[in-house]
């Protein structure tokens, strides 16, 4: 026998001592809505947790760098043009979404990544700086 769920949910907050949120849902198929104001980001569709949608970021916080060189053999450098005075978290994620690499550096205007472990692909460099991010995607070309 073969059958289908269909798409149905719900939320409700519970009061007693502490304040609570409950979600369900049945076989939700994708994000049906979002309203965006000045304090709220609401999402319909998917559940998702609610740390996602909690702080709407007022400042821009993306970085601008110098990828060099790219497409690359065995090592790639990154040259931050913001000042980059927290630690570096770096993240390189493959065309499939899996971590392939990642390191915490201390905080440098220029990083040198050897990744000559890597298969010759496409991959996704994400670099968090407290509250700035990088993200390009970089190509390995070994010949």
């Amino acid at each position: 026998m073969r059958s289908t769920l269909s798409n149905m949910g719900s939320s409700s907050n519970l009061s007693d001592k502490e304040n609570h949120l409950v979600q369900q849902s049945v076989g939700q198929l994708s994000v049906i809505g979002t309203f965006q104001s000045e304090n709220y980001n609401i999402l319909q569709g998917f559940i998702r947790p609610s740390f996602l949608s909690a702080e709407i970021v007022k400042e821009d916080t993306n970085v601008n760098a110098l990828i060099f060189p790219n497409p690359f053999q065995n090592q790639v450098s990154i040259s931050f043009s913001t000042i980059m005075d927290e630690p570096l978290n770096i993240f390189i994620y493959d065309m499939l979404g899996r971590v392939v690499y990642s390191e915490r550096q201390e905080a440098s205007q220029k990083i040198d990544i050897v990744l000559n472990n890597l298969a010759n692909s496409s991959y996704i460099i994400n670099v968090i700086s407290g509250k700035k991010h990088f993200k390009a995607t970089i190509i390995k070309n070994q010949l």
